[in-house]
C-alpha cells in the first residue's frame, strides 16, 4: 500500500474517525478544525493537527494543501465552509475531495463545485441497517454497483450437512469463500458440506442473493 497524504476537514466525530484510523495505517494526516478542542483531542494521533478556518484560502495556502492527495470534508452541518473547502481544493490541485453531505441540495452544490464523491453517513447508514434488520443472518456486505453485492452469511443449523450446490442450487450465486474456525478456503467447491458454525462469503446479484438469504 502506498502512503498518501490526507487532509480532512472538521474533526467531529466522523472527521477524528476517518484521521485515527487513516493515521493507523500509516498515512500522514492533516486535521483542520475551527474547535481547539477538538484538534487537542488529536493532535497526539495524527501527524498534524490545526486550529484554522479551512473555508479560508489563505489557510489552504499555508498548509500547502494542494500538495495533498486526498482531502476529505468532514463539516457537512457547516454548508459554507464544506463547498468553499471543496471548490478551493479542486482549485489547487488536489485530485479527490471527499465531501460529507447532510441534505440533497447540499449534495447537488458539492458536486456541482468539484466534489469527486459525496458521502452521506446517516443515509448509507440508514440503509445497512435496514438491510441487517430484514436479513439477520447477513453479517456484512459489499455494495459493487449494478445490483452486484459480495455478502458474507452466517447459514442456520438447519443447513449443516447440506451441500453448496444444494443450498445454491439455480441461483446465479458464486461462493467466494467458506471460513470453517481459523480456516479459510477460497473458491470452495460445490461439494463441500456446510457445518455449524460455518461462515460463507458468495457474491451475485441481489435478487439471487435475496432468495438465498431467505433460505439460510
Amino acid at each position: 500500500m502506498d502512503k498518501k497524504q490526507f487532509i480532512i476537514i472538521g474533526l467531529g466525530v466522523f472527521g477524528s474517525t476517518v484521521a485515527r484510523e487513516l493515521s493507523k495505517v500509516g498515512h500522514d494526516v492533516l486535521g483542520i478544525d475551527l474547535d481547539g478542542e477538538k484538534v487537542s483531542q488529536i493532535a497526539d494521533e495524527i501527524t498534524c493537527a490545526v486550529t484554522a478556518d479551512a473555508s479560508l484560502e489563505s489557510t489552504l495556502n499555508e498548509l500547502n494543501a494542494g500538495n495533498y492527495d486526498v482531502a476529505v470534508i468532514a463539516t457537512g452541518s457547516n454548508l459554507e465552509t464544506s463547498v468553499l473547502a471543496t471548490m478551493q481544493l479542486r482549485e489547487m490541485g488536489v485530485e479527490e475531495v471527499w465531501a460529507k453531505a447532510r441534505t440533497y441540495p447540499h449534495h447537488k452544490i458539492l458536486q456541482r463545485v468539484g466534489a469527486t464523491r459525496i458521502i452521506a453517513p446517516e443515509y448509507e447508514t440508514g440503509i445497512r441497517v435496514s438491510r441487517e434488520l430484514i436479513y439477520p443472518m447477513v453479517q456484512n456486505y459489499i455494495d459493487l454497483k449494478d445490483d452486484l453485492f459480495v455478502v458474507e452469511l452466517l447459514p442456520s443449523e438447519d443447513l449443516c450437512t447440506r451441500s453448496l450446490k444444494d443450498v445454491i442450487g439455480k441461483l446465479a450465486i458464486t461462493p467466494l469463500i467458506l471460513k470453517r474456525g481459523s480456516n479459510a478456503n477460497t473458491h470452495p467447491s460445490l461439494d463441500e458440506c456446510l457445518q455449524s458454525g460455518d461462515c460463507l462469503v458468495v457474491s451475485g446479484k441481489i435478487d439471487d442473493l435475496r432468495k438465498l438469504a431467505a433460505s439460510v
